[in-house]
């Protein structure tokens, strides 16, 4: 089976098998060359300084290793006196120093070199390091990750009251005016008044009740039409006709009197008789002379005399 079957020449085939192969085991050169290029890769910055953090505090008694002990965890070109480099500290284990000044941390020391000399940071005594913004080179200020506190902000002085002269003193607001009073009967009087003084045949007369405040300030009455009347009588006692005797009111009237103020209330007679209730029959006066009398509550006012021509 492993000899060349076919039209061409064995030579032929033996070259195409060479070939293949050649570049079969190129191919699996490349892959295993690839493995190891990314197993020796240098790990990451943050892996690197995580690494070194953990070297720092665990102090030079557990970094360094001694003759005869395993591997360490920390890369050689992390901890300080390894063997990737002879024995002198990397970048990151020479900028510890920087970072975490001695005293700062309770058990750690600064890391000695060949000779017993304290390291110097690389890019001389103002290397920052990993020092946070705002912290001089070479300062014993905060860890990387201490949390930073800020500064307390001062308490501004409260705002002094202004001063106020006597002269400034506002003036205080002015009483209002006390609410009035009711009108006593003293200070009220009732008045009967008509519109003419003589009315011909056919002519309904307009008679009127008039309530004046005589006192001298405000004062509140109440005029609701139930308490008030009108009526015409021949003489005092002798009545012919009364406002309500056939039109009873009833009215909510509560004003306030000015001093001197009139309320007047005119009413329409027809010229005919009437009895309280509006009972029985009503017939027309006669011509004559006739007095008009008016009255609020108890108050009654003075008769007044108006004519009815025939």
């Amino acid at each position: 089976m492993w000899e060349p079957v076919g039209p061409l020449a064995p030579s032929v085939y033996w070259r195409r098998r060479s070939v293949a192969l050649g570049v079969a085991v190129l191919l699996l050169a490349g892959f295993v060359w690839a493995l190891a290029g990314l197993s020796a890769a240098e790990p990451d910055a943050a892996t690197v300084e995580a690494r070194a953090r953990a070297a720092a505090m665990q102090g030079p008694a557990e970094t360094s290793g001694s003759e005869g002990s395993g591997p360490s965890d920390v890369p050689p070109d992390v901890a300080p006196g390894g063997s990737g480099n002879g024995g002198a500290p990397g970048p990151i284990a020479a900028a510890l120093p920087s970072v975490i000044p001695p005293g700062d941390a309770p058990g750690l020391a600064p890391t000695p070199a060949a000779g017993g000399a304290l390291l110097v940071p690389p890019g001389g005594e103002d290397f920052r390091g990993f020092l946070p913004p705002g912290v001089p080179a070479g300062s014993s200020g905060p860890l990387l990750d201490a949390p930073t506190t800020p500064a307390a902000t001062p308490q501004q002085p409260a705002a002094a009251a202004p001063e106020t002269s006597p002269s400034e003193t506002p003036a205080p607001a002015a009483r209002s005016a006390p609410a009035p009073g009711p009108c006593a009967d003293g200070d009220i009087r009732v008045t009967a008044r008509t519109d003419a003084t003589s009315y011909p045949a056919g002519r309904k007369p307009a008679l009127s009740l008039v309530v004046t405040n005589t006192g001298s300030a405000p004062c509140v009455r109440d005029l609701d039409a139930a308490k008030q009347a009108v009526a015409v009588v021949r003489t005092p006692g002798d009545g012919l006709w009364g406002s309500n005797d056939c039109s009873p009111g009833d009215t909510d009237d509560v004003r306030t009197l000015a001093p001197g103020e009139e309320a007047v209330f005119t009413v329409r007679w027809s010229g005919r008789t009437s009895t309280p209730g509006c009972a029985g029959e009503r017939t027309t006066v006669p011509p004559g002379t006739y007095q008009l009398l008016a009255r609020l509550d108890e108050i009654v006012s003075d008769p007044v005399s108006f004519t009815l021509a025939g």
